[in-house]
C-alpha cells in the first residue's frame, strides 16, 4: 500500500493547502521568532498530572528518558512495551505491561514508539482502551498531522517534543538542567490539555530552560524539514569533505579530523554566542573570509526551497511511510554501505586514539 500525503484533517492535502503553508512561512521571514509563548519552571506546576497515572509506551530513544525523568520528578509512571526494548525496561526495574494494559490503566498515554509503527499500535491496543477524559501525548505530531491516527473527540491530544535525543534529555535532567522543547495541543476535551502537556514537559526537566508553544503542523513539518536539510545536509557535507580530501592525497586521519571534529569545536560556540560573534570575533580572519565568500557556493538554496515545499505538501511523509511498509529496504542497504565506508573505518580508529581531543 502506498500512503498518500495527508492534511491536518486526515483528508488529502491539496496544492492550495500547501501554497497557504508556503505563503505563511514566507510572511514570517524576518519577524521575531520569539513571539511564541515561552513557559519556564515558575509558570508551570505538576498539579495537572500529580494524581494521574502516566503510561510511557515504547522504551526506546525517547521512552527511557521520559519514564525515568517523570518517575524521578515524583510522578506515577508505568511502562508499556512489546518490542526488543522491553528488556531494557525490565533491566531498569520496570514491570513491563502490554500496550493495551498500560493504556487501560493510565490517565495520560505518552505514545513514543516509532512514527510508522504508531497507527497499528493505536488501532490494536490504544484506541480500544482510551476512555473519555484521557490524554494522548506524542513526541512528534506526524500521525496526527497526516491523518493516520484520529483520536475520539472526548480525549485530549497534545505533544511535547524535546529538542534533542533521549539520552541528552536524561543527561540534562540528571545535571539539574533540561533541554529546550515545544508543546502543542490539537484537541482539548477536558479544558486543561495544555496544562497536562506542560506538566509533562516540566516532569522531564525542560521548563528549567524553557518550553515554547507551537501547533502540531509547525512542529511536525518543521522537524521533518530540519532533519532532511540540516541533519542530512550537514552529514553529507562531512562525508564530501572527507572523501574529496582523501581523493586528493590527504592522510585519512587528518581528513577525518577536519570533516568531523573541527565542526564539533565551533558549533557550541555559535550556539552560546551567535554565528556573527563567532565569525567576526572568535575565528581567524582567514576563516571569516572563507565562511563568507565560499560557504554559500556549496549550498544549493533552490534545493532547500524545493525540500521545504515537498515537506509542506506531505510528500516526505508519504515517502517515509512507503519505505517503512516495504521493510526499509533502501535504508538497510544504505546502512551497510555507510558502515563499510572508508570514513567509518577511519573514524572508529581515530576515536580510539583521540577520543578526548
Amino acid at each position: 500500500m502506498t500512503v498518500e500525503p495527508y492534511g491536518p484533517g486526515g483528508g488529502p492535502r491539496d496544492l492550495a493547502d500547501a501554497a497557504r503553508l508556503e505563503s505563511q512561512a514566507k510572511e514570517t521571514k524576518g519577524t521575531d521568532a520569539m513571539m511564541n509563548q515561552v513557559y519556564r519552571d515558575e509558570d508551570v506546576n505538576l498539579d495537572a498530572v500529580r494524581d494521574k497515572v502516566i503510561a510511557v509506551l515504547g522504551y526506546g530513544i525517547q521512552g527511557r528518558a521520559w519514564a525515568l525523568n517523570l518517575r524521578d520528578s515524583g510522578l506515577k509512571v508505568i511502562v508499556g512495551d512489546e518490542s526488543r526494548t522491553d528488556k531494557f525496561a525490565a533491566d531498569d526495574g520496570w514491570e513491563v505491561l502490554s500496550f493495551a494494559e498500560a493504556t487501560e490503566q493510565a490517565d495520560v498515554v505518552c505514545l513514543l514508539v516509532a512514527d510508522p509503527a504508531q497507527p497499528a499500535v493505536y488501532e490494536e491496543a490504544i484506541g480500544p482502551n482510551l476512555s473519555p477524559g484521557k490524554s494522548l501525548v506524542f513526541a512528534h505530531g506526524f500521525n496526527i498531522v497526516y491523518g493516520l491516527i484520529e483520536a475520539p473527540p472526548d480525549v485530549n491530544v497534545g505533544l511535547f517534543v524535546p529538542n534533542g535525543p533521549g539520552h541528552v534529555v536524561r543527561e540534562k535532567y540528571l545535571a539539574g538542567s533540561g533541554i529546550y522543547g515545544a508543546v502543542a495541543v490539537e484537541q482539548d476535551a477536558t479544558g486543561d490539555a495544555l496544562q497536562i502537556v506542560l506538566a509533562v514537559s516540566k516532569g522531564l526537566g525542560s521548563t528549567r530552560v524553557g518550553v515554547v508553544e507551537v501547533d502540531f503542523c509547525s512542529e511536525t513539518e518543521g522537524d521533518n524539514f530540519e532533519e532532511q536539510v540540516l541533519y542530512g545536509g550537514t552529514i553529507a557535507l562531512m562525508r564530501a569533505t572527507f572523501e574529496v580530501m582523501v581523493a586528493n592525497g590527504y592522510p585519512p586521519y587528518f581528513a577525518y579530523a577536519k570533516a568531523i571534529r573541527s565542526l564539533r569545536s565551533v558549533v557550541d560556540v555559535m550556539d552560546d554566542l551567535g554565528i556573527e560573534e563567532y565569525i567576526s570575533r572568535r575565528s581567524s580572519r582567514t576563516c571569516e573570509f572563507a565562511v563568507r565568500m565560499t560557504g554559500p557556493r556549496v549550498i544549493n538554496r533552490d534545493e532547500i526551497e524545493k525540500v521545504f515545499a515537498q515537506t509542506a505538501r506531505g510528500e516526505f511523509a508519504a515517502d517515509w511511510m512507503t519505505e517503512w511498509q516495504r521493510g526499509m529496504m533502501r535504508l538497510h542497504r544504505m546502512r551497510r554501505t555507510g558502515a563499510a565506508s572508508e570514513m567509518e573505518q577511519v573514524g572508529t580508529k581515530w576515536r580510539a586514539m583521540f577520543s578526548e581531543g
